[in-house]
């Protein structure tokens, strides 16, 4: 028979289309295998027929809470002069906690999946508890508060980094283990509890990709969620800083679902950029385009867009915000990493005019991430975990 496994997610697992649904999608079929699962979703949008179908196929049980904005907004209000983080106050809600008090006496286990579902934390600590972490979050808001570009993030980020620094420890002490998708952090964080590191995976069939469009020859690709901050500050800064001393026959794509107002008037600002938004199959532009870049100025974990890349054999120039997080990984031999803008200007501009120097870093990129960053790496290692704390 079975254990039941209760997950809390602070959204909706599929489609997975990014990082965190990607990730989440991955953990939810490989723990099927083992648990009964019973999930728990919170989002600002109702289920549609896929998502309930794919949550229904792999759970015994599960429920749906839709965030409403008031409320929402009333929680924050309330948890202004508290020490909670804002994002634990805005998914901590009082329906899901009635909920969890009359239907979670059968669960074994419960993972919590980011900091932001740790709220519920005190209604289940009878229960086997894994903390879901994936990014060291406080670490990666105090990076972003001195480096974004934006002036309201920046106090947003100071506020709640200092919050979440003591809150992340607390739901350390109070669990089981820790899932960290950063080694260092992992490390850092063994005074607090029993942590793992364990690095997402990249989708089998993009180790074979061969679908090719020759338009795309002369392009550079970023790729990420372009509503996420710390991607924006990275496009940004590398307009403002880069863009101007590439050869003017490179053409700069940025693909990713949900782009911002600042990422679409680049688009409106320059010809050799082109915002794509949300594609279904992205990887023919970065199987085609001469090479990815990832200019992080900020953020925190293993960006997985950089391992999908890797993946696909690609040459990527990086910053060390991208590409320190990659175990394993070393400059000049699996990737470029670049700090200075114009030494990555420059870099892509050689790549431009002849690659025949480095197609071996795209090879042994690939190999790195075969070896290291697979699915079935994480399931081995994640079961692994779960055996030796008997859950």
């Amino acid at each position: 028979m079975k254990k039941k496994c209760l997950i809390i997610i602070p959204g909706i697992p599929f489609p997975p289309v990014d990082g965190h649904k990607l990730k989440i999608y991955n953990l939810i079929k490989i723990l099927s295998k083992k648990y009964d699962l019973h999930i728990v979703t919170i989002s600002k949008t109702k289920l549609n027929e896929q998502e309930q179908d794919f949550i229904n196929t792999h759970s015994y049980k599960n429920a749906h809470f839709k965030l409403n904005l008031i409320g929402a907004g009333f929680r924050i209000l309330k948890n202004i002069f508290s020490p909670t983080p804002f994002q634990v106050a805005y998914f901590t809600l009082n329906a899901v906690k009635k909920y969890l008090k009359v239907n979670t006496e059968s669960d074994d286990l419960v993972i919590f999946n980011l900091v932001r579902t740790a709220g519920y934390l005190p209604l289940l600590k009878s229960k086997k508890i894994v903390f879901d972490m994936v990014d060291l979050l406080s670490k990666s808001y105090f990076k972003s508060g001195i480096s974004t570009s934006s002036r309201l993030f920046r106090l947003i980020y100071k506020i709640e980094g200092k919050r979440l620094l003591a809150y992340e420890r607390i739901v350390m002490r109070n669990s089981d283990l820790t899932l960290c998708v950063n080694n260092d952090d992992a490390i850092a964080l063994k005074p607090y509890g029993d942590v793992i590191w364990l690095p997402n995976g990249v989708k089998d069939h993009l180790f074979d990709y061969q679908e090719f469009d020759k338009k795309y020859k002369n392009s550079i690709v970023f790729f990420g969620a372009m509503f996420y901050q710390p991607n924006i500050d990275a496009v940004i800064w590398f307009d403002k800083y880069v863009m101007d001393h590439l050869n003017k026959d490179i053409t700069l794509y940025i693909i990713g679902a949900r782009p911002s107002r600042q990422i679409i008037n680049l688009a409106n600002k320059r010809k050799n950029i082109i915002v794509t938004g949300f594609l279904e199959d992205p990887y023919i532009i970065l199987n085609s385009c001469f090479a990815v870049i990832a200019p992080m100025q900020n953020g925190g974990g293993i960006q997985n867009k950089i391992l999908e890349v890797m993946g696909m054999g690609k040459i990527n120039i990086l910053t060390s915000y991208g590409a320190n997080p990659i175990l394993g990984a070393k400059d000049k031999e699996h990737f470029f990493v670049e700090d200075n803008a114009l030494a990555m200007a420059e870099r892509i501009n050689d790549i431009f005019v002849s690659d025949e120097n480095c197609r071996d870093i795209g090879a042994k990129a690939k190999q790195l991430i075969l070896d290291n960053y697979t699915w079935d790496a994480y399931e081995k290692k994640i079961l692994a975990a779960f055996v030796k704390l008997d859950i």
